[in-house]
């Protein structure tokens, strides 16, 4: 069984990668050849027990470095977003300004911060910033694909090996330890329409020496930017043509028609086209807003990247019994983000017995009149690209040997991240007050500004601010691993495993002070820094029950416990998870199998220590019953970190089969559900509002006293009832989550001989349900229902390899997906009305083909084209509120927004 399994064909096909020839067809050799050496014990991801038997109570998926190759793709960060264990949303390198760049893998729909991501089995840092600010994760595209051997996928939880994170899985990318010679490779990708053209090159090479093996990667790698105005399905108009160029671009609002005849002053058409040039859309059908921006022709699709990546792997031996390792990756990314323009919509009060002093604050004057400015900022003659550099630096240093019958290994690793930043075309709120003017007459005066005027070259120049953000993260690690055979039993050795570790994670997240002290216009931002130390004990065994001689099969069995102890400020104190797991086979070629446990992940180290974040906002929720009605509840709204969260809490179980059908055939079925409790929630003003439990009046008097959750209600002088005076917002342990389904994977390998191999793969996953609750008492939300998340997604690799030759073709689905939105319709009276619909997002295919061809001087050519058909994102069904709403598909999701793109690639071997 363990000869020709999927997981053990994958693993041993990238251990003996170098011994045979055909990228897609090493492991079929196995297949076909029941007479190869026994393999040594090696450690498969999701146990620390080294064994022979690479299949275990979890399921495993395994993607080599020749089928990353043959995919098409040229990222770890692609490879893994179409894996079929990638579920639900994640970031794609273009999220948002807090991470861009980045990339992200959400196994099982959990979550991408519940996914652990590993290097040689170890942990690596979490990117500097937070996805929303808030939720931590691994960039899975930091790592070279040059120096990947293989990837190794287990899905569902794993904290009983692993401890916190390891939710919805474990990724762990494994490089390659050693290499014979050098090669160079050099790619190039052109899409059809233009946009994100990438040039990657690399050096890969190895040698021997008195110290053992050494192996260097240099990879260096090239993305243009991609705009949505290079791509007509996110042209602004929409599938309908309905959707008009965003009315934000010039005008005034003059409540009390002070310098003014009318309270709204619009740009006419010679203003716009001065203002805005080329950006400038002027509709004569509408009746207010004629002057219109073309808002989102230079949004970003995908992020330019730059990167330099190195790899440094040594080992050898100390002695007869000992060995020890080295590893040495750092990167250096540089990053443009697309963005549409800056707007501010500042609300402002002049001091009418002081005409031409403003004020952001009503009350700094005893008598005002209010006004409104609506701007784009192109006056600074550059679009809004933010430009980011991300550094990365991880090592690791072990020794592993012998301690009398049992193995003892050693590792530290240590790793730092840092992530910069520069926001570009802020407005300084401070300044701003200097210079502006509602008063036309101030046209003339090169002092002031009045908004309908372009903004001279000093007036910019004095405007004119950048958000700077400086974020860090980092971890220091040991680990102590004992493993051997613990006795003897009459079905075999109890295999044993212990491992004790301690480590320490940081961060920080510095901003400009300009941005944290709400100066500049339309900007907010938040800091914070923080750190924890956890210290970790854990023991595995393996145990067998059965023996395959028995005459009844042969069976075996897992236990695993963990337990993690965090000195740091949260309610985490300990966590205890344990996991249990048998397998069985009736036959040399079935095993059965189950595993199911507990998971836990600690509290992100950003929604504990991020720094307070204010803002104004208003609310219709009337408090006190005396509030008038009609009037909006203004106040101040700040929200900050929650040291007092604790861990969310995760169950798991798996159901599975895996078969060798026949010699060349072998396939894979696992049921698997994974649910979790305390979850992380950010708690809303409407639900504090609404919680009496959260009334913090006579506790506190300002914002500032604010500890925790809660508001504050004041009664101003005059008044017969009580106004809402501020507002903390924050995270809780309260949501639900859990998902479930089915996942299948089928091999076939077939030789023919003097016409070549033939290599068919195929995975699917299906969705069966994915449920989010926020909040105890709320609505549950069947995302697979409500919220467009595909229920089905499915890979299809087809490989022929003849000789020289090797041709592939993969095929990649993301199924339909279904969701509800309140609608706007109208009946058969014409009457409009609101009411919930359900409707569906169509599927997504799309095929990758490619053929090289290896020449006999050590060189092989690759052509290929990825998404050979062309195909776009799924829109929203007709009538859906969000069609004709840009970019009009859903983002996040893993469509691909590139469309066909013809790549060659030469590498060459010396």
């Amino acid at each position: 069984m363990n000869k020709n399994t999927p997981v053990a064909l994958a693993i041993k096909a990238a251990i003996l990668t170098t011994a045979f020839g055909s990228a897609g067809f090493t492991a079929s050799i196995y297949a076909q050849d029941n007479t190869v050496a026994p393999l040594e014990r090696i450690e498969v991801t999701g146990s620390r027990i080294k064994r022979t038997d690479l299949e275990g109570v979890a399921p495993v998926t395994v993607i080599t470095a020749e089928e990353i190759e043959l995919s098409g793709f040229s990222n770890v960060e692609e490879i893994l977003q179409a894996s079929v264990a990638n579920a639900g949303r994640t970031i794609e390198g273009n999220e948002s300004s807090w991470t861009q760049g980045a990339s992200t893998i959400n196994l099982r729909g959990m979550g991408a911060n519940r996914t652990l991501v590993l290097v040689n089995g170890k942990r690596v840092p979490q990117y500097p910033a937070a996805t929303g600010g808030s939720s931590n994760f691994v960039d899975t595209s930091t790592f070279p694909t040059s120096a990947v051997e293989r990837i190794e996928i287990l899905t569902g939880g794993a904290s009983a090996i692993y401890g916190s994170d390891a939710i919805g899985g474990v990724v762990n990318i494994i490089l390659k330890k050693s290499y014979d010679g050098s090669t160079i490779n050099v790619r190039h990708e052109n899409p059809q329409h233009g946009g994100r053209d990438k040039t990657k090159a690399s050096l890969t090479t190895g040698f021997e020496t008195k110290l053992g093996q050494t192996m260097v990667v240099f990879e260096y790698s090239d993305a243009e930017i991609l705009r949505a105005g290079q791509r007509d399905f996110t042209t602004v108009g929409g599938p309908d043509g309905t959707e008009k160029h965003s009315s934000t671009s010039a005008f005034i609002r003059d409540y009390g028609k002070v310098f003014h005849k009318q309270d709204y002053v619009m740009a006419n058409q010679q203003q716009c086209d001065e203002l805005f040039g080329d950006n400038a859309v002027w509709d004569g059908s509408e009746s207010r807003y004629k002057c219109r921006y073309e808002l989102y022709n230079q949004d970003g699709l995908h992020t330019a990247k730059t990167e330099y990546n190195l790899v440094l792997n040594q080992s050898g031996d100390l002695n007869e019994n000992w060995q020890y390792s080295m590893l040495l990756q750092g990167s250096d990314k540089k990053t443009v983000k697309g963005n549409s323009q800056k707007g501010v919509t500042p609300t402002f009060y002049m001091n009418a017995d002081n005409p031409g002093e403003y004020s952001y604050d009503a009350t700094d004057f005893a008598n005002t009149k209010e006004f409104r400015m609506y701007r784009r900022l192109d006056d600074y003659g550059q679009v809004r690209d933010y430009v980011g550099e991300e550094k990365n630096l991880n090592m690791s240093l072990g020794v592993a040997g012998n301690v009398g019958d049992y193995g003892l290994e050693i590792n530290w690793a240590y790793g730092k991240s840092r992530f910069e930043r520069t926001g570009v075309n802020q407005m300084r709120a401070d300044r701003l007050l200097d210079i502006i003017s509602f008063n036309p007459a101030d046209s003339a005066n090169a002092d002031k500004w009045y908004p309908m005027d372009k903004m001279t070259a000093a007036q910019a120049d004095y405007l004119y601010a950048e958000t700077l953000t400086d974020a860090g993260s980092g971890m220091n690690q040991l680990q102590a691993v004992l493993t051997g055979d613990l006795i003897d039993t009459a079905n075999g050795p109890v295999q044993f495993a212990l491992s004790a570790e301690w480590a320490r994670d940081w961060f920080f997240d510095v901003k400009d002070e300009d941005t944290l002290s709400g100066n500049l216009t339309g900007q907010g931002g938040t800091q914070g820094r923080g750190e924890r130390k956890r210290y970790a004990l854990a023991g595995e065994a393996a145990i067998p029950l059965l023996e395959a001689s028995s005459g009844y099969g042969k069976m075996d069995a897992s236990i695993a416990v963990r337990y993690d102890k965090y000195d740091d400020k949260s309610e985490v104190g300990g966590a205890l998870t344990p996991q249990m797991g048998i397998t069985y086979q009736p036959h040399e070629d079935i095993l059965l199998r189950a595993n199911a446990g507990r998971s836990f992940r600690a509290p992100d180290l950003q929604r504990m220590y991020g720094g307070v974040s204010r803002s104004f906002s208003s609310t219709t929720i009337k408090v006190d019953p005396n509030y008038p009605d009609g009037i909006d509840d203004n106040f101040e709204s700040i929200s900050a970190g929650n040291i007092k969260l604790a861990e969310e809490k995760g169950k798991f179980w798996n159901l599975g089969v895996v078969a060798q059908i026949t010699e060349g055939l072998s396939s894979s079925l696992d049921f698997w559900r994974i649910s979790l409790e305390g979850a992380v929630y950010t708690e809303t003003v409407d639900r504090i509002l609404g919680n009496p439990a959260y009334d913090m009046t006579g506790q506190a008097s300002s914002c500032n006293d604010l500890n925790s959750i809660g508001y504050i209600m004041q009664q101003l002088p005059g008044q017969d009832y009580k106004d809402i005076f501020c507002v903390r917002r924050g995270t809780i342990n309260s949501a639900y989550e859990s998902s479930q389904g089915v996942d299948g994977e089928l091999t076939y390998n077939l030789n023919l001989d003097q016409f070549g191999k033939f290599r068919l793969k195929t995975n699917l996953s299906y969705t069966m349900e994915k449920t989010y609750q926020a909040f105890a008492g709320g609505e549950r939300l069947e995302e697979t229902k409500d919220d467009y998340l595909p229920i089905w997604k499915s890979t299809v690799s087809l490989n022929w390899a003849f000789h020289g030759v090797s041709t592939n073709l993969s095929w990649y689905y993301l199924g339909t997906g279904e969701g509800s939105d309140i609608w706007n319709l109208v009946d058969a009276a014409g009457k409009k009305y609101q009411e919930r619909v359900w409707s569906k997002v169509a599927a997504q295919q799309r095929l990758n083909l490619n053929s090289s061809y290896r020449f006999d001087f050590g060189t092989k050519l690759t052509l290929g084209i990825n998404n050979l058909t062309d195909t776009t994102p799924p829109l929203f069904t007709e009538g859906h509120p969000d069609r004709n709403s840009h970019p009009y598909y859903p983002t996040n999701m893993g469509y691909d927004v590139i469309g066909r793109t013809f790549y060659v690639a030469l590498e060459h071997r010396f």
